[in-house]
């Protein structure tokens, strides 16, 4: 079966009346121009009250009027190319912008950049620093900037503001900071106070066993007591990032002083990669070559004139840094969890530990294993709102009949576009697009909740196609710097997808399925990418030892006991409401809801490698990946999100054990592991900023961990009770928000996962869970 996109239906060449099913059902709210309780908060906060609310990071619905006056975005950071034979670091980065802002730069629109470390030693002049100021200063009046900050959404600046704050994350003082680290921000001073260090209960896998190795820790003002490894607590800087909480805060400008671009600076054209009414979608392609020793790549771009920023650069045999993160955003059935005053920096509280880290030891990748914004409420404009909800098979095929027109697709475009501008404009991350790059794949809601695992009369029907179509051209924009015919010439393969290959350092790879652009019901990855990944794998020298599988789900988890039931019921009994029931007394879903049929969280289910019809389909991977590594001795890992919560699982050898005997067999020793060439880790970290599954579910979801299972022939995969003790039962997912850091290539060749879960909802402390990777080595090494 190919592609589910390649059946999309074409739009209507003509503009249809608005459907009945949306009449009078769309919601206006602030969006639309009218008052709401935001506004209202908003006029609280401007009149000198401290009790108001903070902005939340996420709206019901986008619009352009969302992004208020703001005539340029960006820039984004993508990584394209690593070659360590060379040494060619190749970089895109993304500034979207206004007809008229590329007007008003009144000049060919190019990106300059130069190596920090040969401009100083060329003796450079120092950047120059600004002028003190005290937290009154700013030029504006009061009332203006009132009624400016009134204007804006989520954490946005508004048009004159830069994007960036020219910070070079090695601690070093930005252009527009002060001395001692702090920054000028919209009249306010943040000191970076309250900055955490150190973390708690750091556990660690070896001979199966799990023990505490590190403590929490909170820094003090100034950003005092960075975070030290073991016990915890070591020095630290003031955060340069710009995510303290002065600067989260509506309508805050960042102060800044021009910086010039020295003499012999590296310059290219920039490219018009895409038009969408009068915006522009502008690509600037740069790159550098690494060396013996790290060093810092700063670029300025000529639409942000006012903006430097700094890429750290790793050595040719230094290890990459990697940040991983995955579920950013909120389910459409989640609500607002995270309302009330402090909720949005609550939501964001993890980005801004990953900012910390950042600065403390800098990230040469920022890797997103899906659902890096949630689209869900796409359904909610005014005339596609309902079309998702049906009661029967005979609702659901009516609705799935109708066309998608031209009018639709106006709507459902600029909900897209709308949506990733104002979410990836947001200050707890808008700098880290800017200064780490980035590589992404997509999941469901970067489409739509539950995007291919739906029945097929939906799945192919004009107006899910239609809506595929719009996330896709912006999901290529925004997260991969392309557009879907140039794919191939940038680097992408397999049917048109964004299936991709990189080197991280010397000894790792990155393989990336597309798991989304062709989902059915009964199909995950497309139909070519098994025999074309094992051919480039196989293709790769042979200083790689491993190959990091990154993917949406995880292949190893538990499997619900109720799965099978539930799927029965689903096949049988499309719109009972005993489903419903058996969801709620299972814990799987505090209230149902039904989406095109079928309880929306069925949805989740067949999403899951362990669905009964991907269970072939996994299989097949999983020998494809046996086979690589018993031939080239690659060490394959697993790396997905999805699920809201930490896991470690594997997979390994059975040995002498028979399949009787799984269910008693111990973790291998790390000895055993190394040696072990069918041993995959599985490395489960999610989300960010989503919130855990419900208590018994994750309940139910431990219990059935407890026990090892038969996978293939020879194999057992397996759950690990990392996080506590391991024989407590709920040692083995940890239902709190987290990311994972990881290091590609240790001393010995291993890789080093860390999981940094906070403490509590919102908590500015985190606990840190390890485990290492070793490479496959030779029985004979382990004796």
């Amino acid at each position: 079966m190919g592609c589910a996109a390649s059946t999309a239906a074409p739009a209507s060449a003509h503009p249809h009346p608005t459907p009945t099913w949306a009449a009078g059902s769309f919601k206006r709210g602030p969006l639309d121009g009218q008052a709401s309780s935001s506004s209202s908060s908003e006029s609280s906060e401007s009149s000198g009250s401290g009790d108001a609310a903070d902005p939340s990071p996420f709206l019901e619905y986008y619009t352009l009027a969302v992004l208020c006056d703001r005539k340029l975005f960006g820039p984004f950071l993508k990584l394209c190319s690593y070659d360590p034979d060379t040494g060619s670091l190749q970089l895109s980065l993304l500034v979207i912008s206004t007809k008229a802002a590329q007007q008003e730069c009144g000049e060919q629109l190019q990106i300059h950049w130069w190596d920090l470390s040969e401009t100083q030693t060329a003796g450079a002049p120092p950047q120059p620093q600004p002028q003190p100021q005290p937290p009154s200063s700013c030029s504006r009046s009061a009332p203006a900037r009132a009624t400016e900050k009134a204007k804006l959404i989520e954490g946005i600046e508004s048009v004159g503001a830069c994007d960036g704050i020219g910070s070079f994350g090695d601690g070093s003082v930005a252009t527009g900071a002060g001395t001692d680290g702090s920054r000028a921000c919209g009249g306010d001073i943040d000191d970076g106070s309250g900055a955490t260090g150190g973390c708690s209960s750091c556990y660690n896998v070896a001979e199966g066993e799990v023990g505490n190795s590190s403590g929490r820790g909170k820094g003090g003002e100034g950003g005092e007591g960075g975070e030290g490894g073991g016990g915890g607590g070591g020095g630290g800087s003031s955060c340069q990032h710009g995510i303290g909480k002065q600067q989260r805060r509506r309508g805050q400008q960042h102060q800044h002083v021009g910086v010039a671009v020295p003499v012999g600076a590296e310059a290219a054209p920039g490219e018009l990669l895409y038009s969408w009414r009068d915006w522009r979608f502008w690509r600037f392609r740069f790159g550098t070559t690494c060396g013996e020793a790290p060093k810092r790549l700063a670029y300025q771009v000529s639409l942000l004139p006012e903006c430097s920023y700094s890429i750290s650069v790793p050595a040719l045999e230094e290890p990459w840094r990697m940040a991983f993160y995955s579920c950013n955003g909120l389910d459409a059935s989640e609500g607002q969890p995270f309302e009330g005053k402090g909720g949005a920096e609550t939501a964001l509280s993890l980005w801004q530990d990953l900012a910390r880290r950042h600065e403390q030891q800098p990230f040469h990748l920022l890797l997103g294993g899906g659902d890096q914004l949630y689209n869900d409420s796409v359904f909610e404009g005014p005339l596609l709102k309902g079309w998702d909800k049906t009661e029967d098979d005979r609702d659901t095929a009516a609705k799935a009949a109708l066309p998608f027109t031209d009018e639709l697709a106006r709507e459902v475009e600029e909900f897209y576009f709308s949506h990733y501008a104002a979410h990836w404009s947001q200050t707890a991350f808008k700098e880290l697009f800017a200064t780490i790059p980035t590589f992404n794949s997509w999941d469901d809601h970067d489409i739509v909740d539950g995007w291919g695992s739906y029945h097929g009369i939906i799945n192919n029907s004009a107006m899910m196609q239609g809506v595929f179509r719009a996330a896709q051209l912006f999901y290529l924009l925004f997260q991969h710097h392309t557009t879907l015919d140039r794919l191939p010439s940038d680097g992408y393969w397999c049917e048109s997808t964004s299936c991709a290959l990189l080197r991280l350092g010397s000894s790792t790879a990155l393989l990336v399925p597309d798991t989304r652009t062709c989902r059915s019901q009964d199909q995950v990855l497309p139909p070519s990418f098994l025999p074309q990944a094992q051919a480039r794998l196989a293709a790769l020298p042979a200083t790689v030892q491993h190959v990091v599988v990154l993917l949406g789900g995880p292949v190893v988890y538990p499997r619900l006991p109720v799965q099978d039931a539930l799927q029965k019921l689903s096949d049988l009994f499309t719109g009972d409401t005993l489903i419903g029931v058996l969801m709620q007394k299972t814990g799987l879903a505090a209230k149902v809801t039904k989406r095109f049929g079928m309880v929306a969280y069925l949805d989740d289910i067949i999403d899951q490698w362990s669905a009964n019809q991907h269970l072939q389909e996994r299989d097949q991977l999983l020998q494809t990946i046996m086979h690589l590594s018993a031939e080239r001795a690659f060490r394959f890992t697993l790396l997905s999100g999805d699920v809201h919560c930490a896991g470690y699982g594997m997979i390994h050898g059975r040995g002498d054990e028979s399949e009787s005997d799984v269910e008693d067999m111990p973790v291998p020793t790390e000895k055993q592991r190394a040696a072990d060439p069918r041993f995959i880790p599985q490395i489960v970290s999610s989300a960010i900023v989503n919130v855990p599954p419900p208590a018994p579910l994750l309940k139910l979801l431990c219990l059935t961990a407890r026990k090892p299972q038969s996978i293939l022939k020879d194999s057992v995969q397996r759950m690990v009770p990392l996080f506590g003790p391991k024989d407590d039962i709920d040692s083995f997912l940890l239902g709190r928000r987290n990311w994972c850091e990881a290091t590609l290539g240790g001393p010995d060749g291993e890789l080093s996962f860390s999981w940094r879960c906070e403490a509590s909802r919102g908590s500015t402390e985190v606990d840190v869970f390890s485990v290492t990777v070793p490479p496959l080595v030779s029985s004979s090494c382990c004796q």
